[in-house]
């Protein structure tokens, strides 16, 4: 249970953030049914966090431009995802047990001892952060968030992420409209060592207005988060759960409980320089702010 960490390490020079999760033994001493519910929560974290962030506007030029920018943000962690009912073996009964981000260990006692749970780390938030590069031309505009192959922590687990999307200014053929508004597509992947594999999709509609310096923007999503785990269970013949008597290896898919989004928000720019905050509410909700440089 001891290498559950989960580290955020921003550096302001190269702008990189790293995010790692050591989670092999809290998943080898967890049934299949179990791990699905038990690391949901941050495969919804990483959804919703990936996806926020990327836009402040409709507007896309028409001329060749590019920027680039720093971005920070704040999941909130909802109460009910810090708990679940986990299975259990006949014979046995026991209430709610934590999830990655819950408190204590669950217990539960029945004809064959007693069966545990690992608890949680008593997270409530989780702050996240990430630099992103955009290059537009004649209405369209593509993004671009990628950290390089890392070796994180003592355990030189391996770490990447990447993130690319494609926005396109649709109100660009309707001239007389009082807004701007725009489709965006974006996709993306993030991997932890060997057992944890990212893979995210996201669709936004996207409508803005200008006041002078001022832009208030918003927009509704549609996620898809997915994760790939594979490991290991440990095995123990005297386990009272008879999925983890047998050493063996397991693989399954886990979807993130982010679907739709909605997002307000706010800009001001400055010349070259542009400010921005917003607020997504989702399965769970995140505050996002951006400072920007757009040539």
């Amino acid at each position: 249970m001891k290498k559950l960490i989960i580290i955020l390490i921003i550096t302001a020079a190269p702008g990189f953030q790293y995010l790692t999760a050591g989670v092999d033994e809290v998943l080898s001493f967890m049934s299949k049914k179990n791990v699905e519910e038990y690391i949901k929560p941050l495969v919804t974290s990483l959804g919703v966090g990936l996806n926020s962030g990327m836009y402040h506007t409709a507007e896309v030029s028409e001329k060749i431009s590019g920027g680039f920018s720093m971005r920070a943000l704040i999941i909130f962690i909802p109460e009910d995802q810090k708990s679940f009912m986990p299975y259990l073996p006949a014979g046995y009964t026991s209430g709610s047990t934590s999830t990655v981000y819950g408190g204590d260990p669950g217990y539960a006692y029945g004809t064959g001892g007693f069966v545990s749970y690992p608890g949680g780390f008593e997270v409530d938030n989780l702050p996240m952060g990430f630099p992103q590069m955009t290059l537009a031309w004649k209405g369209t505009e593509l993004s671009a968030k990628f950290i390089p192959t890392q070796k994180i922590g003592t355990e030189r687990e391996e770490f990447y992420f990447y993130s690319f999307a494609i926005k396109h200014e649709v109100t660009r053929y309707f001239k007389k409209l009082p807004f701007d508004g725009a489709v965006q597509f974006g996709i993306g992947k993030m991997k932890f060592s060997d057992q944890l594999d990212f893979d995210n999709f996201v669709i936004n509609l996207i409508a803005s207005r200008k006041f002078g310096l001022f832009t208030i923007y918003g927009g509704t999503g549609f996620q898809s988060t997915r994760v790939d785990a594979n490991y290991s269970i440990a095995g123990d013949p005297d386990n009272a759960d008879p999925e983890l008597r047998e050493a063996k290896d397991v693989s399954l898919t886990i979807k993130g409980d982010n679907s739709f989004g909605i997002t307000a928000g706010t800009s001001l720019r400055l010349g070259f320089f542009v400010l921005n905050a917003d607020y997504t509410y989702n399965s769970q909700s995140v505050v996002s702010t951006g400072m920007s440089f757009e040539f």
